[in-house]
């Protein structure tokens, strides 16, 4: 087993159709938008994460590089946390914890201001006991395929990573660009 960090200019043919299988099997509803591609809602990530075993990769975790607005002035660079995954077999061996602490390990590594995720409350618990932590109900404001800024949808909560800033200003996000 290894856990490796990948340029996404580097991901393989071979690579990315086995990170898309994964993606497409752990989130069957959106199967249609993962069979062809990494990204979500335009965006893709600038590295990922993965670990290897047996010659298939269990689990994964892309990271969006982004610069964000809060309270309509303050800038911060976030690791922008996308496409988590760890396939069934996968599950109970401890590898979502290795690849979020790798993630933003590295992230810390590049100069990130702090690690940014989307999730919904049932899975909190999983991205807590890596360090996360849970945003208060901001307003999240995202710009959707057309052109317009609308509020993340209620069912999301935002979770923040400390880095180089350990606590997160208040105020309303623009996420600049669409939610990965």
């Amino acid at each position: 087993m290894g856990i490796s960090v990948i340029e996404e200019t580097e991901i393989s043919f071979e690579l990315d159709v086995e990170i898309k299988a994964g993606l497409c099997r752990c989130f069957p509803p959106d199967g249609a938008i993962f069979s062809k591609t990494r990204s979500w809602h335009g965006s893709g990530p600038a590295w990922s994460v993965i670990i290897e075993e047996d010659g298939k990769v269990p689990a994964h975790v892309g990271i969006v590089d982004r610069t964000i607005l809060v309270s309509g002035d303050t800038r911060i660079r976030v690791a922008g946390i996308q496409n988590v995954f760890v396939l069934p077999e996968g599950r109970s061996k401890g590898f979502c914890d290795q690849i979020m602490n790798k993630a933003m390990s590295e992230a810390d590594k590049r100069n990130f201001d702090c690690g940014l995720l989307f999730c919904v409350p049932e899975i909190e618990k999983i991205y807590s006991r890596c360090g996360w932590q849970l945003l208060p109900k901001e307003r999240v404001i995202r710009v959707d395929e057309n052109g317009n800024e609308v509020q993340l949808p209620e069912k999301n909560i935002a979770m923040f990573y400390p880095l180089i800033i350990t606590e997160f200003p208040s105020g309303d996000i623009h996420l600049q660009g669409n939610d990965w």
